[in-house]
């Protein structure tokens, strides 16, 4: 499905995940870390690489079933994927800088991501992957908070400088559907509200029913060879609750 047909360039913690919805309900395929985790096609080996590496990247090869990115690992791209897809739509989706940050602290800031012998294979490379883009990479000044929301807001004005006006939208979640749609050139759903997810209130929750649904997909006797990502997640999930006991 590739190529990209729009690119979501803003960080994390941002309504990534409500837009990601959204899309899929205006008939996109969009990628976000939650799609990734659950999407057994998907490698996180290769978005390692490509953060590690100045030599280009198989998009098309990665992103594959796909024709819209936004969240991390994608955002952490934006620049080159618009390099790669140069006629993509671009949206930057914002937040209050310190209502982001202390979002981002209660959340996947606190992902464990540290290796562990008694991790799957697939799961310690997309912790790997997390560390390597996330938390060391586009999260690395998080320790300092006024290097942090400076880097934040430096992203954003790099982001305005660099897509040309006419192929980006700057958005806010609770703005709904219609500066999404008129951007699109799409009419906006009737009778279905813009979704507004993973509200770090609910965050815990979302895991919760996300380590359900992959419990019930996992037959009773398998190896991780034959089913190696459900139980990585699930292994995943239980050790991000705990994380999140501060929500």
């Amino acid at each position: 499905m590739a190529p990209l047909k729009i690119i979501g360039a803003g960080y994390g913690r941002t309504g990534t995940l409500s837009l990601c919805r959204a899309l899929d309900i205006l008939g996109y395929s969009c990628h976000h870390m939650e799609k990734m985790l659950l999407d057994e096609t998907q490698d996180p080996v290769l978005f390692t690489e490509a953060y590690k590496s100045s030599s280009g990247a198989d998009w098309d090869h990665i992103f594959r079933g796909y024709d819209a990115a936004v969240d991390w690992p994608a955002a952490a791209f934006w620049e080159t994927l618009l390099k790669k897809y140069p006629d993509a739509k671009v949206i930057l989706t914002v937040r209050d800088p310190e209502s982001w940050y202390n979002s981002v602290g209660k959340t996947i800031h606190d992902w464990p991501m540290n290796d562990g012998s008694a991790w799957p294979e697939k799961m310690l490379a997309s912790r790997k992957m997390a560390r390597t883009v996330v938390k060391e990479g586009e999260l690395k000044l998080y320790s300092d908070k006024t290097a942090m929301l400076e880097h934040y807001k430096e992203h954003i004005t790099n982001v305005r400088r660099v897509v040309p006006k006419d192929q980006l939208l700057v958005f806010e979640s609770h703005q709904g559907w219609e500066p999404l749609c008129k951007f699109l050139g799409i009419d906006p759903p009737s009778n279905i509200p813009y979704p507004h997810l993973n509200r770090g209130s609910l965050f815990r929750e979302r895991l919760l029913r996300v380590k359900e649904k992959i419990e019930e997909s996992m037959p009773r006797k398998s190896s991780y060879h034959d089913h190696p990502f459900p139980h990585a997640a699930v292994s995943e999930i239980a050790a991000w609750e705990e994380a999140c006991q501060l929500l």
